[in-house]
């Protein structure tokens, strides 16, 4: 555990920015593969860590007593979901510790990393990722104020910014 005696946040995904559409599909993990990831984590020593699968990111966000270890054995895992060697695809994850993650975690939540920004079903997705979570234990006292600081955070980005002052649609972020 770290000398603070806090565990630390860790964030890693392939999203719309850093990979192909043909490697999200192949780490996508639905609801009824998610046990099977949960359990891998588990097994390597990540006993917090949610999932967000979306069509936009495939992204574990977490808590760990050693968060760039985390990072390395949740790579190790997805690439391996995947069928692919993890030093061969390395450089299509995002990577992200401490602060950082959870400056990410924030902006996921609030729909800022999303390709629409605003999209209002992201927070729900993220929502939905912590529901499987903590219904097969892998929510943690970290996580859990992690994720209700995130929803705050995200809340207060919609209703004290412009982000929701228009309707988000693909084809209105086209125009």
């Amino acid at each position: 555990m770290p000398a603070n005696g806090w565990a630390g946040p860790f964030v890693i995904g392939a999203t719309h920015r850093s990979t192909t559409m043909d490697l999200r599909d192949r780490l996508f993990i639905d609801e009824g593969a998610a046990p099977v990831l949960f359990e891998r984590l588990a097994e390597a020593g990540i006993g917090q860590a949610l999932v967000l699968s979306t069509c936009d990111r495939v992204e574990v966000q977490g808590v760990a007593d050693a968060p760039e270890a985390a990072v390395d054995l949740v790579r190790d895992i997805l690439a391996a979901r995947a069928g692919e060697d993890a030093s061969a695809i390395a450089d299509q994850f995002e990577c992200f510790t401490g602060d950082a993650a959870v400056r990410r975690i924030f902006a996921v939540a609030a729909s800022l990393e999303s390709q629409v920004i605003g999209e209002p079903q992201v927070l729900g997705q993220v929502k939905e990722a912590h529901r499987l979570a903590a219904h097969h234990g892998m929510v943690g006292p970290e996580l859990e104020a992690l994720l209700q600081a995130a929803y705050g955070a995200a809340k207060r980005a919609r209703t004290e910014t412009p982000i929701a002052e228009q309707p988000v649609t693909l084809a209105s972020g086209a125009v």
